[in-house]
């Protein structure tokens, strides 16, 4: 192909400065014309006339030169019209490329913006806005060799496609239907063995989508009662989980302690449980309810503690504290299950403080049916007058129970040291218990018809203490002793009550008044004294000789008589205080006097007071 025009697309040669610089010039004539020594001025010239020879020649020279410029003339139209072309082929280049770029630019300013809208024309950033193209990787199928595929084909595969979703899904569903109705049985079953159990199941209060089952007491106060109820919540493996709500702060007990000196002498604390987490539903209820109705004791406690300050009943930081069994006391706290220290209960007694505890509990659910019996009954007129809240009486009875129990030993252990000592002196003197209301074997047929036997039981709680003795002294009189203690008014405490019920008409206790009172055991204590010496003064008269004996004042302990060989009188007197029963005499000039400390026996040897009298009536 001669006729295919070859053109170099090099660029247009710059010019170069370095070109045009002396040194360079000099260096270009010396390689070409040699030393400057052969360049002269004659030199010169006739290379000028030779190019003027050449350039103006013969005319075929002429004619030639024609040719040449007319061809050159047609290759510079045909390079004119390639530059043409070139410039056109090369703006549609640029023009496809810029193309390009805004359009991988669009696509990039979805996911890499900041460094996409560098490369984003003027006119595109005007006119689309960023992130608006986007662009997504689609597989390209194979050809099956065919350009035309059945319409028949595509829909059956259409369709298989479907009916295997379709069947995936009801696979699917059916799965999860099957692991929910699983869920759903085991929790009505956990449902329906709370109920079965007893316990109430309700629809929870606000909330009437969400089962809920009360475990609380419906007479407790409305702190406690509105706290007494869980709601049933499902877990994921459908079992039942107690939510018992956001005032819940964990398993209580309430403690009962007995304590000296800072040391535990008895405590109601048993082992602690170990945590079973597979416990049934209603073990975990039975837990919550009795430690809520442990707490609602304890809050109690406090607000009747505030109204005993004169039975010596103190609120020590979280403690109820009372005296119990001289400088002993009872220290009631609630202490929290999860954080309960272990303790060695085997060496401790724990007879006390689980009968404070039982009590406590016993009178609380008293209380209850108190409050029970009070909403049965008519509602009151109207009033503007608020109603209070009654304030329970949970600490009374213990008390009573306590002092009641504290003075009737103090009076048994004085009264038996009284008799060892009278029978010491060879005198008798008995003392048994009638009654008590501490003991509880009486049989179920004395009991009335009207009360169940935990009716009986409260009453004998909450009645004041009552105790009964029976005193024969030396001269057979016969005393009746009635202990009473209650710390409601007016008495607060115990007081006695002392009857005479027979007494020989010559005895010094015949003139005393049948019934005297007292408050303290001190002035009952010295009136048991009192009497008991005057008694045995009157049992020595009483004798044959005794007639010629004679009381110098019906309320003194002593006989005188006149002496045969004496001008001072002969004299018996008797005593009792703190150091046992004493006894004085001076007959017939001569003086004596023994003592017969409570409690203990007399040495061999030692005559009685009966030996004594003997000898010297």
């Amino acid at each position: 192909m001669t006729d295919q025009l070859l053109i170099s697309l090099r660029p247009w040669p710059s010019d170069d400065k370095t070109t045009e610089s002396l040194p360079y010039l000099i260096a270009r004539i010396n390689e070409q014309r040699g030393s400057f020594r052969s360049i002269t001025e004659a030199s010169l010239e006739e290379e000028i006339r030779a190019a003027e020879t050449t350039e103006h020649g013969s005319p075929a020279n002429n004619y030639d030169d024609v040719e040449d410029s007319q061809d050159s003339k047609a290759k510079g139209e045909e390079l004119a019209g390639a530059r043409e072309e070139i410039i056109k082929r090369v703006g549609e280049a640029y023009n496809t490329s810029s193309q390009a770029l805004d359009l991988v630019s669009l696509l990039l300013t979805g996911h890499v913006p900041k460094v996409a809208e560098a490369t984003v024309s003027p006119y595109v950033r005007q006119a689309i806005p960023f992130g608006s193209l986007g662009a997504e990787v689609m597989q390209v199928t194979q050809d099956a060799g065919s350009d035309e595929v059945s319409e028949d084909l595509v829909s059956l595969g259409w369709r298989m496609r479907s009916l295997t979703r379709s069947a995936d899904s009801l696979l699917t569903s059916a799965t999860r239907l099957e692991q929910e109705v699983e869920r759903e049985t085991t929790y009505w079953l956990q449902v329906l063995a709370i109920k079965a159990a007893g316990w109430p199941v309700c629809r929870l209060p606000g909330d009437r989508h969400a089962l809920a089952v009360r475990f609380g007491f419906a007479e407790a106060h409305a702190d406690f009662r509105d706290r007494g109820i869980a709601v049933l919540r499902r877990n994921e493996d459908g079992s039942v989980e107690l939510d018992y709500g956001q005032r819940w702060d964990g398993e209580k007990r309430l403690s009962v302690c007995v304590v000296k000196d800072g040391r535990t002498l008895a405590t109601s604390k048993e082992q602690p449980a170990a945590t079973d987490d597979n416990k049934s539903l209603a073990q975990r209820l039975t837990r919550a309810r009795n430690s809520l109705f442990d707490e609602e004791i304890y809050h109690e406690l406090n607000r009747e503690a505030r109204n005993l300050v004169n039975q010596e009943v103190r609120c020590v930081g979280d403690n109820v504290c009372f005296p119990y069994d001289g400088d002993s006391q009872i220290e009631i706290s609630l202490m929290d299950v999860a954080e309960e220290s272990p303790l060695d209960v085997s060496s401790i007694d724990k007879t006390t403080p689980a009968a404070i505890a039982m009590a406590l509990r016993l009178l609380l659910s008293h209380a209850h049916r108190q409050n029970l019996q009070r909403r049965s009954q008519p509602p009151l007129p109207i009033t503007d007058a608020s109603i209070t809240r009654p304030l329970y009486s949970l600490l009374r009875p213990i008390l009573e129970i306590i002092q009641h129990q504290s003075m009737r030993k103090s009076l048994q252990a004085e009264l038996s040291g009284l008799g060892v000592a009278l029978s010491s002196a060879g005198l008798t003197m008995s003392v048994e218990e009638v009654f008590s209301s501490l003991s509880w074997n009486r049989s179920i047929d004395d009991l009335p018809n009207d009360f169940s036997i935990t009716e009986s039981l409260i009453k004998r709680l909450i009645l004041p203490r009552h105790s009964q003795v029976a005193l024969r002294l030396p001269q057979q009189t016969n005393l009746k002793l009635d202990i009473y203690t209650s710390v409601f008014p007016p008495t607060f405490g115990t007081s006695f009550q002392l009857t005479t019920l027979s007494t020989a008409a010559e005895s010094a206790l015949a003139d005393m008044p049948a019934v005297l009172h007292f408050t303290t055991i001190k002035k009952l204590r010295e009136h048991i004294w009192y009497i008991t010496a005057l008694d045995i003064i009157s049992a020595f008269r009483a004798w044959p000789k005794g007639s010629l004996w004679i009381m110098p004042s019906r309320y003194q302990a002593a006989l005188e008589r006149k002496a045969a060989s004496s001008v001072r009188k002969d004299r018996l007197s008797v005593y009792v205080d703190q150091e046992g029963f004493k006894a004085f005499w001076q007959c017939n000039g001569r003086t004596g006097s023994r003592l017969w400390k409570f409690g203990s026996r007399a040495d061999e040897g030692v005559p009685s007071l009966v030996e004594v009298v003997k000898d010297h009536l």
